[in-house]
């Protein structure tokens, strides 16, 4: 599968229904028991698999709170679809800056 171009990647941040697409699909696959939220545990085997495959070392439960309290702005300990979204807008802005 081909990469995006960081012209495509722009393309998709400034087209906010193609950035709710992609969030949600990721999102989705997220949400195993789809409660509409990720919680910790959620977050914790997305973060484990990720490390996994890119060689690193699986997240301590205190990073994963880490992380679970910096995307839960409404601090209500577990991830909306929206606040999941200001993350792959992160990692795509990232990317299309490589």
């Amino acid at each position: 599968m081909a990469s995006a171009t960081p012209q495509e990647i722009q393309a998709i941040l400034r087209d906010d229904r193609k950035l709710h697409d992609i969030a949600k699909a990721a999102f989705d696959a997220v949400d195993t028991d789809r409660s509409g939220f990720i919680d910790e545990p959620e977050l914790k085997q997305v973060m484990c698999s990720v490390a996994g495959d890119i060689g690193m070392d699986s997240p301590s439960d205190s990073d994963v709170r880490d992380v679970l309290r910096e995307l839960d702005t409404n601090r209500d300990g577990r991830i909306s679809l929206d606040e999941f979204k200001v993350l792959i807008r992160q990692v795509l802005e990232l990317m299309a800056n490589q």
